[in-house]
């Protein structure tokens, strides 16, 4: 007899103790899509969230009237969106560090699909995307502003490090389209035609040939690295590389707001990107006149005895001509000579450019 009584109760405290446990379940679950959705409006999808980057849990918080986080509470997944209208968004200094970045990884890839969008797969399980959006076409009802551009940036955790580079990239894809997508509308800029992202495998990957090279180092005569062209990205990379496949120099070219990276980089020279054009050690730099502003071209030597300066010079302004051209630009100014350099450590805190 009293062993049956004894083994009601048991019974009896592990039911309790399980409702307790669904029900402490549907509490969070519904705690954390609240959070969610106050906190981020609609940018951060849990299911994406969940299936991209492995997070159990995902809540949400605004992070004041920029943007939001969302974080799994018990782990280490997280989004952060940032998301600044205006001629100059602050936003591309304060995120310098991943658009300058020259770490292979880390270069940034069109998006595609039309999108105005870039991602990287940086190392740690961390990756970047950015992405500008011209507002002068606005929804009818909400005021123009003239030189007004929105600009979202994106660093997404996965739970666990590691990972392919183009699993990763195709992931932070997914999540800054579906963020570009609401904050358009909360915004009232209009988005361009776009179809589904397509990052294109490989890029930054495969050493190109002289020659052989179709995207963003097309025609410069050299062989390198690149990525698809896409005048749709607000930003375009190309490596150049000696015959070995060693990466040499990084180029670059910048629209919109984006030359503010390179030019408000605290670790740059003082002397870097003044006027139109220029050189300044393993820096060179032109502009040219565009639709969105002026655009900022530049060229960084990666290795202290790279490629004769004369055919890196050839390929830099080869590369400017034809970014400028792919957006209707204006020709890029011509490029000043420069003398054989080191490069970039030692200047200015050595940071990218």
């Amino acid at each position: 007899m009293r062993k049956s009584i004894a083994a009601a109760a048991i019974v009896t405290i592990l039911v309790a103790g399980g409702g307790v446990a669904c029900a402490t379940g549907a509490f969070d679950t519904w705690s954390d899509s609240r959070a969610l959705a106050d906190g981020c409006g609609g940018m951060v999808d849990a299911s994406v969230m969940k299936r991209t980057l492995g997070a159990e849990r995902v809540s949400g918080k605004q992070l004041g009237d920029l943007g939001c986080r969302a974080y799994d509470p018990d782990g280490r997944a997280s989004v952060t969106v940032t998301v600044e209208r205006g001629p100059r968004p602050a936003s591309v200094v304060q995120h310098a560090r991943q658009i300058l970045s020259k770490d292979p990884e880390s270069l940034l890839v069109p998006v595609g699909g039309g999108w105005p969008a870039l991602v990287t797969a940086a190392g740690g399980g961390e990756s970047y995307a950015t992405a500008l959006l011209p507002c002068g076409t606005q929804k009818p009802g909400l005021q123009k502003a003239a030189g007004d551009s929105l600009v979202l940036g994106l660093t997404a955790v996965q739970a666990e490090s590691g990972g392919r580079i183009q699993q990763r990239r195709e992931a932070t894809a997914e999540l800054v389209t579906r963020a570009l997508e609401q904050a358009a509308a909360k915004h009232g800029c209009a988005l361009p035609d776009v179809g589904e992202p397509k990052v294109s495998s490989g890029a930054f990957e495969v050493l190109k040939e002289p020659g052989a090279t179709t995207g963003t180092c097309r025609n410069t005569g050299v062989a390198g690295y690149e990525a698809p062209a896409d005048a749709a990205a607000p930003v375009e990379q190309c490596v150049l590389a000696d015959p070995g496949g060693a990466r040499t120099h990084r180029l670059a070219a910048y629209y919109g707001p984006y030359p503010d990276a390179p030019r408000r980089d605290p670790s740059r020279s003082p002397d870097d990107y003044r006027g139109t054009s220029g050189a300044n050690g393993p820096t060179s730099w032109t502009t040219a006149s565009c639709p969105s502003g002026e655009a900022l071209f530049t060229s960084t030597a990666l290795l202290p005895r790279p490629i004769g300066s004369d055919e890196a010079r050839r390929a830099f302004r080869a590369f400017a001509v034809e970014s400028a051209r792919r957006y209707g630009c204006g020709a890029p100014h011509a490029l000043k000579s420069d003398e054989p350099h080191e490069p970039t450590s030692g200047r200015g805190g050595g940071g990218a450019r």
